[in-house]
């Protein structure tokens, strides 16, 4: 049994499903059915207020939910005129909070001290505005330290730059992290490793060759392959 500390919600989580009178909810072992694609309505929505009081929950609970972070982000955007479609997705994340609300972030003792990311680019998956959302983690040793899941500000025009976009805002934050434990004295590994699943993005990053579908996203490119290169 690993030693640590445990961060959980789990009362929280007991004290919002009875909020909202889902204590005997059926649970769900997935937050999200893959097959909805949420989208504004301007003729049917429904009342605001239940649907808002869920997700301001919903968002302290993403504090020990890194899985979490996607669902709230996405249902946030139809705050002003949400319609029943919303307010059904979002119940839907009380039942998945339901099955896991014994589940915690543990922090063992004695661990290796690394550094490591891992990043990813959904493009063109918003059916609203068919903006790209960029989603990282980052784990110092075994356990996630940093997560985000945020909509991206402009229109990706390939997956190409939707994930190298990605990668940019993930080193951002990679070396914002490293002097983050530089100033609290944990010493960890001069070179951090960020994993993505775009094989283009990884070549992109070592190449220095542009053509007419990456020369858009140049600057992008220089910051990115100078702390590679580095």
């Amino acid at each position: 049994t690993l030693e640590g500390i445990l961060i959980s919600q789990r009362h929280y989580v007991l004290s919002m499903l009875f909020k909202f009178g889902m204590t005997n909810c059926k649970s769900v072992s997935t937050s999200l059915n893959r097959t909805v694609k949420l989208r504004p309505d301007s003729e049917r929505y429904v009342t605001q207020k239940r649907i808002r009081q869920i997700v301001g929950s919903l968002i302290y609970l993403t504090i020990t939910g890194p899985d979490l972070n996607y669902l709230v982000g996405l249902i946030s955007q139809f705050m002003a005129r949400p319609i029943e479609e919303h307010l059904q997705c979002a119940q839907r994340v009380l039942r998945y909070v339901n099955d896991t609300k014994d589940r915690g972030l543990l922090y063992p003792t004695g661990v290796a001290e690394q550094l490591v990311g891992y990043m990813d680019a959904n493009w063109t998956r918003n059916a609203g505005d068919r903006r790209s959302t960029l989603g990282f983690v980052f784990s110092l040793g075994s356990v996630a330290i940093a997560w985000s899941s945020k909509k991206q500000p402009t229109v990706a025009l390939s997956s190409r730059e939707a994930e190298y976009r990605g990668a940019v805002v993930a080193t951002c934050e990679a070396i914002w992290l490293k002097w983050l434990l530089k100033d609290l004295y944990v010493e960890v590994s001069n070179l951090t490793t960020i994993y993505c699943d775009n094989l283009n993005n990884i070549q992109l990053a070592k190449n220095p060759i542009f053509n007419a579908r990456t020369k858009h996203i140049e600057v992008h490119y220089h910051f990115v392959c100078e702390r590679v290169l580095s």
